[in-house]
């Protein structure tokens, strides 16, 4: 990679992670009692509130309900399709419930704007689109499938756009659950070619430089695949993205749930990872609600307690992993 970027659009925070639902009200009350996420903002995200929208490049009209809540750095939002043609209800019918786009922001519509006409240049055509909020504050947003990056990407412009959203749970209390999500860290995506889409990154939106390394003995070990141990190796690259993690993990060899998912889904958004202190108590906790881990293991030298594991948590629609964080490694593990 050259030391500078030659992206015309350069994303430097991931704003927010999307999920796809068919019923958002239920998802949102399970996010609440299963991981502590929320009190949810939801909103009609349907005309007059939204306008001049526009899918595949045709005027069209259709209504969502979103949800939404911040999660430290990264806001996670709900999407459910109700009426019309939207890219949301084409994922549900195609691919299943669970993680749908990225979203990042401009500070300004002329930005968005010159950011769309580049996109589109390089052959990134917008899939579905419009504008929100009172029409003088110019608020816009698009969704662009990116195929290199193995993401569907939303650019949006907007601000304090004064919807008045039903406010879920109604409570003041808190959550009931026994595992509580303070922050997301980190927003994984499977592929079969880390250095290229790596490579696609730097050069597309600026996201890089990336760290490489090969996950694998001895860097990983005591590894366990659906309960059983299990050998494998994965590629995996790293970058910050604001105060967010992406990742991108290619299966090499051996039974792994990137490549169940791979072989299942293909590639893309595959999982969202959270730190904890205590991995083994993470996972005992999900276990007692039902929620076994699905791959786990230790990592980095063994005095630090590098340790994570795969909870697939089929209420939420999305694989979670809890991780212990160690210091830096060799090969500047980082977060992971």
């Amino acid at each position: 990679m050259t030391k500078e970027s030659p992206a015309k659009v350069k994303v430097k925070k991931l704003f927010q992670v999307a999920i796809a639902v068919k019923d958002l009200k239920l998802v949102a009350e399970n996010f609440w009692k299963t991981l502590g996420i929320g009190p949810w903002a939801i909103f009609d995200w349907e005309a007059p509130f939204v306008y001049e929208r526009t899918y595949h490049g045709k005027p069209a009209w259709a209504r969502e309900k979103i949800a939404l809540t911040q999660v430290g750095e990264v806001q996670l939002e709900l999407v459910q399709a109700i009426d019309g043609p939207s890219l949301y209800g084409d994922w549900v019918e195609e691919r299943g419930e669970g993680l749908h786009h990225i979203n990042f922001q401009f500070d300004t519509v002329d930005e968005h704007i010159k950011a769309m006409e580049s996109l589109a240049h390089d052959g990134f055509i917008n899939i579905q689109g419009g504008r929100f909020g009172p029409p003088e504050k110019k608020f816009r947003y698009n969704y662009i499938d990116i195929p290199p990056l193995r993401t569907i990407w939303e650019p949006v412009y907007e601000g304090p756009a004064g919807a008045k959203p039903l406010m879920f749970p109604d409570t003041t209390g808190e959550s009931p659950a026994k595992v509580k999500v303070k922050s997301i860290n980190q927003i994984a995506i499977v592929v079969k070619d880390v250095e290229l889409v790596a490579e696609n990154f730097w050069n597309i939106l600026g996201i890089g430089p990336w760290t490489f390394f090969n996950w694998e003995l001895p860097l990983v070990y005591d590894r366990k695949y659906r309960g059983n141990p299990a050998w494998a190796r994965e590629k995996v690259a790293l970058a910050d993205v604001g105060g967010v993690q992406l990742e991108l993990s290619q299966p090499v060899d051996g039974p792994s749930i990137y490549r169940d998912w791979s072989e299942e889904h293909g590639e893309g958004l595959h999982h969202l990872n959270f730190l904890v202190d205590d991995v083994a108590e993470t996972e005992k906790l999900l276990a007692m609600d039902g929620f076994k881990s699905l791959q786990g293991g230790r990592y980095g030298p063994p005095e630090q307690g590098g340790a994570f594991c795969y909870i697939d948590i089929p209420p939420l629609r999305t694989i979670w992993e809890p991780v212990r964080q160690i210091d830096d490694v060799h090969g500047n593990v980082g977060k992971k």
